[in-house]
């Protein structure tokens, strides 16, 4: 089964932080229905608009939220590990994919 890449908005302080290595999770209401393995394209927003930066990063883990709060059902924390862009491409091209695009209502 292929992974869906998933096209995501993130402000530019979160999208930094990813890059750096020190961002490591995402908290996501799960109506995309995110899967380990599946990609994120992480793509900068800010003030309305896309900032042109981009980085991918990969779903090692999803931690349902309702699981630890009862109160935050379709909620999921997605462990994430960052990806050089040719390391993206690669793992992309390797498994086959789907893309899932930006979803423009949020």
């Amino acid at each position: 089964m292929a992974i869906k890449i998933h096209s995501i908005k993130i402000a530019p302080q979160y999208l930094n932080a990813v890059v750096a290595g020190q961002k490591k999770a995402e908290l996501r209401r799960n109506d995309r229905r995110y899967k380990v393995g599946d990609v994120l394209s992480l793509c900068g927003w800010k003030h309305g608009k896309y900032t042109g930066k981009e980085w991918a990063a990969v779903i090692t883990h999803v931690l349902p939220v309702n699981e630890v709060m009862s109160d935050a059902e379709d909620w999921v924390v997605l462990s994430i590990r960052e990806m050089m862009p040719t390391e993206a491409l690669a793992y992309i091209l390797s498994n086959g994919f789907e893309f899932v695009g930006v979803d423009y209502a949020r």
